[in-house]
Formats: C-alpha cells, structure tokens, sequence
C-alpha cells in the first residue's frame, strides 16, 4: 500500500520548467538568501543543488530551498512554489521512448493535470554539475525519394516534405508544447493530445536547419504510438515543388 505522501507532489518551477518532487522524498521548504551557497537548516549545514543549472536551464533567482530526504541529503534550489497536488486527480505517464535524455534520465515520469505537463523529477540522477544533453545523430536521415501512392506535402523552415497520408492522425494547429531540458535539439517538446503524451520532433534540425517557430503539428502514427512532427505549414493540393524531402520514417521514429 502507498503512503499519502507517495500519492502526493509538490509542483513548482526551474529554468521556467514546470517540475514535480513527490512529498515522500521532501522533507523540508526553506526560503534562503540569493547568495547563499550550503542551506542551514535546523543546524545542518545541507549542499545546495540549483537545477536550472544542473538542467542546463537560464538561470534566475531561486529563493527556495527543497531539503529532501536522501540519502544523500540535498536542498534544491528553485526559483517558484505552485502548491502540492493529489496525485489521484492527476494522470501520470511515463516518458514516450522517442523522448532520447542522459542515462540514467533526470525524470521519473510526467504527471498531467487540467492539461498541464509536469515533468517528475528523478533527485538520485541530478547531482550537482550540469549534466550532459543527448545529442542527435550526426548523419541526417537519408531521402527515400519514393513517392507514397496518396501523401501529405509540408513545408519547414524553407524545405518540402511529404509523408504518406496513411500514418497521418491529426493536424492541430498552435498546440501546447511541454519543453523537456536535456532532450536533443530536435525534440521540441511533449504535447499532450487524446489522454496520451506525444514526442514532438523537428525534422528541419534533423537535416541540418536553425529549426525556430513552428505553429503547426502533424500528428502521425508510430506503430501505435503517436509521434508530433512540426511544419510551418500545409500545402494545398498541387502546390509545391519537385524537391521534396522524403523521410524513412519507420527508422525515424525508432529511434
């Protein structure tokens, strides 16, 4: 049976970074100075971590400690508290397997509530040093060059791509997107869509672009899970060019 510490979290934020701490692994909040390195608490001088900087995430000021219970004992140092939530009223998903992040990963998991995304974090894989990110391949994805017999034409970041109409679910427009630090600089984030998590990929970082703003996402069928990919827009039937880009994207979504 799980303790009501355990169904319970503490939400608050990092780096900008909407984060979760269950109340099992809390064992004290302190407010502390801005300058302080170790946090005092009850006598305990206790090593501070700040996770923006472990995260890789802009810092700012933290002004809160989370002592936490360890082993080993370690204060937290976060920039905003946003109140502890029940996790019974929350949904929580592990992360989707196309979410590539340092090993082991900095995040239990993701709880979602009222549509938000919270990213749990994993205290044991933090440390106090910023951690490394994952990195996408080297190569980018080959051309199949083969046209599917019916497809969807995009366009991203001044390129065409097209992908069969066959594994197309959705296309939504201005999605909510849940940044996850340390992911690669292809993966844009985790949209949340039909009581599921979704990874959201870039294919114009993936083949070597600047990436930036995309306001649309294809929500495409990965051998039953869905996969978000960003597009500028939609092209109209008949409109487009002889370059397109074809993705494999069978092996594109295994990874």
């Amino acid at each position: 049976m799980s303790l009501p510490s355990d169904r319970k979290a503490l939400l608050f934020s990092a780096g900008g970074v909407r984060l979760a701490l269950r109340l099992a692994q809390l064992r004290e909040i302190v407010a502390v100075p801005e300058a302080a390195g170790e946090v005092i608490a009850r006598g305990e001088a206790v090593p501070a971590a700040f996770v923006s900087t472990v995260l890789g995430l802009p810092g700012g000021r933290c002004p809160f400690a989370l002592l936490t219970e360890g082993p080993p004992r370690v204060a937290l140092r976060v920039e905003a508290l946003h109140g502890i939530v029940d996790l019974s009223e929350a949904e929580f998903f592990q992360l989707p397997a196309r979410t590539p992040l340092p090993q082991p990963p900095p995040f239990a998991g993701a709880i979602v509530m009222g549509g938000a995304v919270t990213l749990e974090l994993s205290v044991g894989t933090l440390g106090f040093a910023p951690l490394e990110p994952a990195l996408d391949a080297a190569e980018p994805p080959p051309d199949l060059g083969l046209a599917a017999e019916r497809e969807l034409r995009f366009a991203r970041a001044g390129r065409e791509y097209a992908v069969p109409l066959a594994l197309l679910l959705q296309v939504l427009e201005e999605p909510a997107l849940a940044p996850v630090p340390l992911t690669p600089p292809s993966h844009r984030g985790l949209l949340y869509h039909g009581r599921a998590l979704h990874p959201v990929v870039d294919l114009a970082v993936l083949y070597g672009g600047a990436g930036g703003e995309g306001r649309t996402v294809l929500l495409l069928d990965a051998g039953g899970a869905g996969i978000g990919v960003v597009a500028d827009r939609v092209l109209g039937v008949g409109e487009g060019g002889e370059d397109v880009l074809r993705p494999p994207w069978d092996a594109l979504f295994g990874g």
